[in-house]
């Protein structure tokens, strides 16, 4: 299908200022994203590959929250700018519909749904379930673990005290190793002479020579098995044992579905999966009802009208459409009944509300 000049001139004045309002809401967006996640990386001290991880897996989460918006503002902006230049009057005059300029419009606004359900629904949760189990890892890690004598180290479990140290050859004399359970209490001691030991990323390796092993007997809580060795070799992982809280945002789409239709979940639960499952589609498909909202606007702005304007109202709009979804999500978070169609009171509105602005245009 050949496209016309004119739908090619449209569409091109529309996604060079979506690109440019999609890169500044973008940055900014992501920015806020980069300052926490330096500072993760700077108080867990993890590695640079674990910040750009991070950073790559933010980006279709920032894209999915500031494309609609940026959409939003460039249709106004197009419109104003070619108000402003008598571009409008002249097509009209032409013999151009209002169908048929804002053709390419939604020709745009569906690609970028489409774009926008695919994404919300599958590709940002798996990366948001990324994110959260790479700050999981940074936060397990145990950091700055600086072997000097006559200190005792806490390695989480165990705790780990040399009274001499050699920093060249790592080799130490009068080890001791002290192992805690989940209350607190002593349930392992390892003592030995000498040995050496060996720092990684991941853990520490010790090898022991001339010791002795004391383990609490778990048939008599009240007595300690002992034993003596002469060579003993252990490694002490530099990762605590934490378990993570499945959340809400992290599952795709489909898994929400099938853990509504075949896991027994209680009713706050269901309500918030109803409620996250019409969200990530509601904010797909803004873009379709930000069209149908702006574009009379745009047709019914004056040839003097400037694009403070057109900022104005999208400001407006963007504010209502947030306003009505978080209304939407509390009661189909709070009533069962409304927690799919609830958090669609936005699309409902802007319906409405569009249709009033086509027909008062069309009947000017």
């Amino acid at each position: 299908m050949r496209i016309s000049i004119f739908t090619k001139y449209i569409a091109k004045n529309l996604l060079t200022l979506f690109a440019g309002i999609l890169g500044i809401l973008a940055f900014v967006i992501f920015m806020n994203h980069f300052i926490r996640v330096m500072n993760m990386a700077m108080n867990y001290g993890t590695s640079w590959g674990w910040v750009a991880s991070s950073l790559l897996n933010l980006v279709p989460d920032v894209f999915c929250l500031s494309a609609p918006m940026a959409f939003q503002i460039a249709i106004l902006l197009t419109l104003t700018t070619m108000s402003e230049h008598g571009e409008l009057i002249a097509l009209r005059a032409a013999g151009f519909s209002f169908k048929e300029i804002v053709r390419p419009l939604a020709g745009c606004a569906i690609i970028l749904a489409a774009l926008l359900v695919f994404l919300s629904n599958w590709v940002t949760p798996r990366s948001y379930q990324r994110i959260l189990n790479l700050r999981s890892e940074a936060r397990s890690k145990i950091t700055k673990v600086n072997l000097e004598p006559k200190t005792l180290l806490d390695l989480g479990e165990w705790q780990l005290y040399l009274e001499d140290l050699d920093p060249s050859t790592n080799e130490a004399h009068k080890i001791q190793l002290i192992k805690t359970n989940d209350s607190g209490a002593l349930s392992t001691k390892v003592n030995a002479s000498r040995g050496k030991v060996t720092l990684t990323d991941t853990a520490i390796g010790l090898q022991l020579h001339d010791g002795q092993m004391q383990r609490l007997d778990s048939k008599d809580p009240s007595s300690f098995i002992a034993a003596n060795f002469d060579n003993y070799t252990m490694h002490i992982s530099l990762f605590k044992n934490q378990t993570r809280r499945l959340r809400v945002g992290e599952m795709t789409t489909t898994k929400l579905l099938r853990r509504l239709r075949n896991t027994p979940l209680d009713k706050a639960t269901r309500n918030e999966y109803r409620t996250e499952i019409s969200m990530r589609n509601v904010m797909a498909l803004s873009p379709l009802i930000l069209l149908i909202v702006s574009c009379p606007i745009g047709f019914s702005l004056g040839k003097r009208t400037n694009k403070g304007w057109g900022m104005l109202f999208s400001v407006v709009i963007i504010f209502s459409f947030y306003l009505l979804m978080t209304l939407g999500v509390s009661l189909g978070k709070k009533f069962g009944w409304l927690s799919y169609p609830a958090p669609w009171l936005p699309m409902f509105v802007g319906v409405f509300v569009g249709r009033h602005l086509w027909k008062k245009r069309l009947n000017i």
